[in-house]
């Protein structure tokens, strides 16, 4: 598979024989949901507080604040987005890393165009609607496996609707044969599955994608999107890939939204 993600982290980090540090989309498995927080307000929108209930009656649980809608963000750059990234030292069991900007590499093209909104998401960078700003790290945290986030900054709306986009193709789109003409249209076959994963910012969707081509890996993805811009962070591995941390998702969060 040649999808840019893939491609940097073993070329810009690792040699092809240490393709676990692929697994930089993602950081250790963690199976306490509630390591997730409760999705923020968007700013002006009160979010009431939980009141203490009267003897012998139940008081008001405190109500989470409705997602979907693009939150008041300021657009940001490059630079902007490079200082947010997580580095080595918030990715445990990091040996390797690399950072920098995102894109530059060959476009995976489904066979059917129904199912292309799943790739433009994953691989920003080569989709038909571009983020302004890109940028990416990697983290090699074990033996065939590491940790990859990527930071997008798309225009008014063309997050949510990559997002939303990409939702919809893969509840159709299983089994995605596809063609990366810049690598001698090397051949591949994607299967993907849709996964659950606690709701953070404007829009949280997880999926896992496993390849087969002149390479096999499997990804197992988050992306959450905050107001215009749009977190992605996987891991990867040869095999039996986990889901992201969500301590880790939720810190890169963090420092997007401060920086927004």
């Amino acid at each position: 598979m040649r999808a840019s993600h893939k491609r940097f982290v073993m070329s810009a980090v690792l040699p092809i024989a240490l393709l676990g540090s692929m697994a930089a989309q993602c950081g250790p498995d963690n199976s306490d949901p509630s390591a997730a927080t409760t999705t923020p307000a968007p700013a002006g929108t009160p979010v009431p507080t939980a009141t203490a209930a009267a003897t012998g009656t139940a008081g008001p649980a405190t109500s989470a604040a409705p997602t979907g809608k693009p939150g008041p963000a300021k657009a940001l750059s490059s630079d902007d987005l490079l200082k947010a990234l997580l580095t080595k030292a918030d990715v445990p069991g990091t040996t390797k890393s690399d950072s920098g900007p995102a894109g530059g590499d060959s476009k995976t093209v489904a066979d059917k165009a129904a199912c292309q909104p799943v790739f433009d998401l994953m691989d920003a960078t080569n989709a038909a609607t571009k983020p302004a700003a890109a940028v990416q790290a990697s983290f090699k945290t074990g033996s065939n496996v590491g940790v990859m986030v990527q930071l997008y900054q798309f225009g008014a709306g063309q997050a949510d609707k990559a997002m939303s986009s990409a939702a919809a193709a893969l509840g159709s789109c299983s089994s995605i044969p596809s063609t990366v003409p810049g690598n001698d249209n090397e051949k591949l076959v994607v299967s993907t599955s849709k996964l659950s994963y606690p709701t953070l910012g404007d829009a949280t969707l997880a999926f896992k994608l496993s390849y087969t081509g002149q390479t096999t890996a499997e990804y197992s993805y988050v992306f959450v999107r905050s107001g215009d811009a749009v977190i992605n962070l996987s891991n990867v591995a040869t095999a039996s890939v986990t889901q992201p941390d969500q301590a880790l998702v939720k810190k890169q969060f963090d420092k997007v939204k401060a920086a927004q």
